[in-house]
């Protein structure tokens, strides 16, 4: 339990950010409102909604991580996908790697991958 349950992206355009977030990630999605669409994460994982605002925030108000098997890809995804790299992959040493992006419409994201365990293959390159 305490762990996320739910995670709002700000989004000034939902089917921009719903081919954004599709394309990249996987996710899928289901309007509930003209500007809400809630989106679910394959295979379970916690999701949230795409939520419709007339700016989005300079900063990110909430630091919401999104788990990755490799970062490096997803970085690579988020730019073809007309998204920014903020802050390169870094680790952080014993548990993983981070990086930061914005997405096409500005809102902040963070990856994160999680380090393999010693006797663990898929050490990432």
């Amino acid at each position: 339990m305490n762990g996320f349950v739910h995670v709002e992206i700000p989004t000034r355009d939902i089917k921009r950010a719903k081919a954004f977030y599709g394309k990249v990630f996987g996710w899928t999605f289901m309007d509930y409102t003209k500007e809400y669409t809630m989106f679910q994460i394959p295979g379970g994982g916690v999701g949230g909604a795409l939520m419709k605002v007339k700016k989005v925030p300079a900063k990110a108000a909430v630091q919401a991580y999104i788990e990755v098997d490799n970062v490096d890809a997803k970085l690579k995804a988020i730019r073809s996908a007309r998204g920014k790299v903020l802050k390169p992959k870094a680790e952080i040493p014993t548990m993983g790697w981070w990086a930061s992006f914005k997405d096409n419409q500005g809102a902040v994201l963070f990856l994160w991958q999680t380090m393999p365990k010693a006797g663990q293959t898929g050490l990432p390159m």
